[in-house]
C-alpha cells in the first residue's frame, strides 16, 4: 500500500474520478474561450450588455474552474510521487471518505490548510 495506506482499488476509484473531473473541466474551459470568441460579432446594444454580463459571469466561473484544475493537477502529480491522501498540515492519511468527496484535498476536514487561496 502507498499513498497514505490507500489500496489499488482505492487509488484506482480515486484516480478515475480526478482525471474525469480534470477531462470535464478542462473542455468547459476550451467552451468558455470558444463562446468569448464568437461573443465579439454582437453589434446590437442590448445583446451586447446582455453579452457582456455572461462574458463577467464566464470570466468568474473560468477563474474558479483554473483554480480547481491546478488543484485536481496536483493531486494526480502527488499521486505519481506517493504522496497523494497525505495531509499536507499534519503528514497524516487523509480518510477515504473524505477523499471519495473531495479528491484533491490537501488536509483533512478539520484541518486548515494556511495559504491565501484556502483550498483545502
Amino acid at each position: 500500500m502507498d499513498n497514505a495506506g490507500l489500496d489499488d482499488e482505492q487509488l484506482g476509484v480515486l484516480r478515475a474520478r480526478l482525471e474525469r473531473l480534470r477531462q470535464e473541466l478542462q473542455q468547459r474551459l476550451q467552451r468558455e474561450q470558444a463562446l468569448a470568441r464568437e461573443s465579439d460579432s454582437i453589434t446590437e446594444e442590448v445583446e451586447a450588455a446582455e453579452q457582456t454580463r455572461e462574458q463577467d459571469d464566464g470570466i468568474l466561473f473560468a477563474g474558479h474552474d483554473r483554480d480547481r484544475l491546478r488543484e485536481i493537477e496536483r493531486a494526480l502529480q502527488k499521486m505519481q510521487t506517493g504522496r497523494y491522501g497525505v495531509s499536507e498540515v499534519s503528514g497524516e492519511p487523509i480518510p477515504y471518505a473524505r477523499l471519495l468527496a473531495v479528491p484533491w484535498a490537501r488536509t483533512d476536514s478539520d484541518e486548515e490548510l494556511s495559504s491565501p487561496s484556502g483550498n483545502r
